[in-house]
């Protein structure tokens, strides 16, 4: 009996399991879906929702699933929101993907705002349209912001939605 070639043997299939897990954690690791949910890098000394943003998910932290837009759920379209409190009152704008919205926002407190009425004609919009709407629509907003990006928590923080600087 050749113990050479058993331990050689035993050696190879260790090493090509352990290649074939390696590529397996890699795939899932790498994946755009995998996204922990709970990391945001808020910074404190922006103190204002001033600016261009573009819807790129909902969290929903209870089933800790993140949906990205696809062309079922947002037909390609995209939710482009600017926040400006420069104004009187403080104004939301935007593209709610197939439709224009409005509204006004106030500051409730640190990291807190509440949004007044929507305008929006919200006619033949695609789901992605109406999360963001139901998410705006929240009476307890909390949020999180920094020079790239900006995280609105809503349902008692159980959801967010993130958007990116445009």
């Amino acid at each position: 009996m050749n113990y050479n070639a058993i331990k050689i043997n035993s050696v190879n299939s260790f090493m090509r399991a352990f290649i074939i897990l390696l590529i397996l954690v890699a795939q899932v690791s790498c994946s755009d879906e995998d996204l922990d949910i709970h990391a945001f890098e808020d910074d404190s000394r922006i103190t204002t929702l001033n600016g261009t943003w573009k819807v790129v998910s909902f969290e929903d932290f209870s089933t800790m699933e993140v949906q990205y837009p696809t062309e079922e759920n947002s037909w390609g379209e995209e939710i482009v929101i600017t926040f400006d409190d420069t104004k009187s009152p403080n104004e939301l704008s935007g593209s709610n993907t197939t439709n224009q919205i409005s509204a006004e926002f106030d500051y409730l407190g640190e990291r807190q705002i509440v949004v007044g009425i929507i305008i929006s004609t919200q006619i033949a919009q695609p789901e992605w349209a109406d999360k963001f709407t139901e998410a705006m629509g929240d009476s307890d907003l909390a949020f999180k912001i920094n020079s790239k990006s900006l995280r609105i928590y809503y349902e008692n923080n159980t959801k967010s939605v993130t958007f990116i600087k445009v």
